[in-house]
């Protein structure tokens, strides 16, 4: 059994050991966005929360974009699980294997929908920064699902998830620090909706934290741009495939605000969930995806734009 699954989030990484609870043996291919142009060519028995290949025979998802994307093409057939209403793709993939009675793969389900519909607890925070600083170690991330396999909700007492969280800590701890400058001095302002430039020096783990904290203390929407190219001095796989070439942006909204995050990336080039999505823009047409931003934000209120320019010691 040939796998391909998501390799950036704590959805993908639960996917991958529900795959091994059923199948241990299975060949599972951690990819990204970015990757899917690069397996045209593989034959998948099952691709999971990412957008179906030219050779897969099946695809299980979750994301709406996905969805249409299958629909417009004529590409989803009867084998085809992707269904926008889920949590999770996850939550899908355990019907597709039989497991719902098991129990660790239930809690393991629920960790996922728990993610990946912006909830949050200190383990699946963890959870999600050790698996984003090896987004791009296919043997680490087979490690960390193995973990989920064999510990299931408790993936905490694991040593090696223990000995991981002290590492990359204080990178996360920096990040923080910085994102908690940047939002008050913003939301002082009376900016609601704020636009991140990240020229150097942020902790790239520390993306979300900046998104999350400004929206909780009462930002609306956020898109952060990652303009950043040197490497990363705690997770070095995060800059493997970059380029100068592209930037990447994501865009955040608060849970209790109408904005569609998703047709906003999609405008860009990219695609995700209505509260949450992300874009890979070409570094030449930058000031154009600049500007589609501000005039998409400046309909609901004024726009803070920030630049982000630091040295990058922990």
């Amino acid at each position: 059994m040939r796998v391909a699954t998501h390799a950036s989030d704590i959805d993908g990484i639960v996917s991958a050991a529900l795959v091994l609870m059923k199948n241990p043996n299975a060949k599972i291919d951690f990819l990204t966005l970015r990757d899917i142009p690069l397996v045209r060519d593989v034959e998948y028995d099952v691709v999971i929360d990412l957008p179906k290949t030219k050779r897969a025979k099946v695809n299980i998802d979750h994301h709406l974009s996905n969805y249409e994307k299958l629909v417009r093409n004529n590409a989803l057939t009867e084998r085809d699980i992707v269904d926008p209403k889920a949590p999770s793709a996850a939550s899908l993939l355990i019907k597709y294997l039989g497991l719902e009675d098991d129990k660790k793969a239930r809690k393991l389900v629920e960790i996922a929908n728990i993610a990946d519909t912006g909830g949050y607890t200190k383990e699946i925070y963890i959870l999600d920064k050790i698996i984003k600083c090896h987004t791009h170690d296919q043997s680490i991330l087979m490690k960390i699902a193995w973990i989920l396999v064999e510990k299931g909700e408790k993936f905490l007492k694991d040593e090696w998830i223990k000995s991981e969280w002290q590492r990359i800590r204080p990178w996360i701890e920096k990040g923080r620090k910085i994102s908690e400058e940047i939002v008050k001095k913003s939301l002082k302002m009376g900016l609601k909706f704020l636009i991140v430039d990240l020229l150097k020096g942020f902790p790239r783990l520390s993306i979300s934290d900046l998104q999350w904290f400004f929206m909780r203390k009462g930002g609306k929407v956020i898109i952060v741009i990652n303009r950043m190219t040197e490497s990363d001095p705690v997770c070095p796989t995060l800059v493997k495939n970059s380029t100068p070439n592209y930037v990447r942006a994501s865009i955040r909204v608060a849970s209790n605000y109408d904005f569609d995050a998703r047709r906003l990336a999609e405008k860009l080039g990219g695609g995700g969930h209505i509260k949450a999505s992300g874009a890979r823009i070409s570094s030449d047409d930058y000031y154009r995806a600049l500007s589609i931003m501000l005039k998409e934000l400046s309909e609901h209120g004024y726009v803070g734009y920030v630049k982000v320019n630091i040295n990058s010691d922990i």
